[in-house]
């Protein structure tokens, strides 16, 4: 049956267990996990065990799941206890058919949601671009693509988004640009041995080392897919999906590193795959003009 499997983790733990001791590190950790157990059931979810110190449970769909996710990193973050031992949460979900039996639940998306879960952050929610397609419109708004992964025991990359569940995960930076008409903008982007030129309603740019790129490029400390860039709601946004970080520079402002964070493209300036502009120049520039 069609249901959606999520993965919560609590992140510090471990240090938590060295600094304070067993009992009461472990009163944290129970506290915490009471905290999604409670999340889970007011969403229609079951928890079907615990693992250590990461929770799954199943949810009816996909809305379900990703509101119940959001909910979780919400509650924890304003738990003191939690925050002030260093204690927080990393999500990963994904929907398909599962399997029941004897209290457990099997199958690929079991599967999936556990190994998608290895790629969060500490106080970052993770899922497929397969399941954020399920979401109603206005969950799906609040994600955003991250590129392709690849994941243990998959023979493909695996395509996953974050689920934006506060304002302050993006960074967002813009230029000091009037803004422009849509249907008239464009995005030129300039780098060693060619140009390319982004429209609204083009398919997304992918950046990195890999062949299967837009734009390839041989920069050591690039990832095989490093970033992408897609028009959103009427702005160019460059994610950041590397392993080093991808290093901008608008023109006027100074450099940011942005770290699987989202960028706004206006006016224009400097991208650098891993390394930063001043270590041996950038390695694309762009432009946002008017046709």
């Amino acid at each position: 049956m069609e249901q959606a499997v999520l993965f919560a983790d609590i992140t510090g733990s471990t240090r938590l267990y060295e600094t304070i001791g067993d009992s009461a590190a472990k009163r944290l950790v129970d506290a915490c996990l009471g905290v999604l157990r409670a999340v889970t059931a007011e969403f229609g979810g079951r928890v079907i065990k615990t693992i250590g110190d990461e929770l799954m449970c199943v949810f009816p769909s996909p809305d379900a799941v990703a509101q119940a996710a959001c909910e979780m990193q919400s509650r924890i973050s304003e738990d003191d206890s939690a925050t002030q031992h260093g204690l927080s949460i990393r999500i990963g979900f994904h929907a398909g058919p599962l399997i029941e039996e004897s209290g457990d639940v099997f199958g690929d998306a079991v599967n999936t949601a556990a190994r998608i879960t290895d790629l969060a952050k500490a106080g970052q929610i993770i899922t497929t671009e397969a399941a954020a397609h399920m979401m109603s419109p206005e969950l799906r708004d609040s994600t955003r693509g991250m590129g392709s992964f690849p994941v243990r025991g998959k023979t493909e990359s695996i395509a996953i988004c974050e689920v934006i569940w506060q304002v302050d995960n993006l960074t967002v930076i813009t230029g000091s640009v009037p803004n422009l008409s849509a249907a008239t903008m464009l995005l030129q982007l300039d780098y060693v041995d060619g140009a390319l030129t982004f429209r609204p309603g083009d398919e997304a740019v992918t950046i990195g080392r890999g062949s299967a790129c837009t734009i390839t490029l041989q920069v050591r400390c690039a990832s095989r897919t490093h970033a992408r860039i897609e028009f959103r709601r009427d702005k160019f946004v460059l994610t950041d999906s590397s392993t080093n970080g991808t290093y901008v520079q608008a023109d006027a402002d100074g450099e940011v590193v942005l770290n699987r964070e989202d960028f706004i493209l206006r006016g224009s300036g400097r991208i650098s795959l891993g390394h930063s502009s001043t270590e041996g120049g950038a390695d694309l520039a762009w432009s946002v003009t008017c046709e």
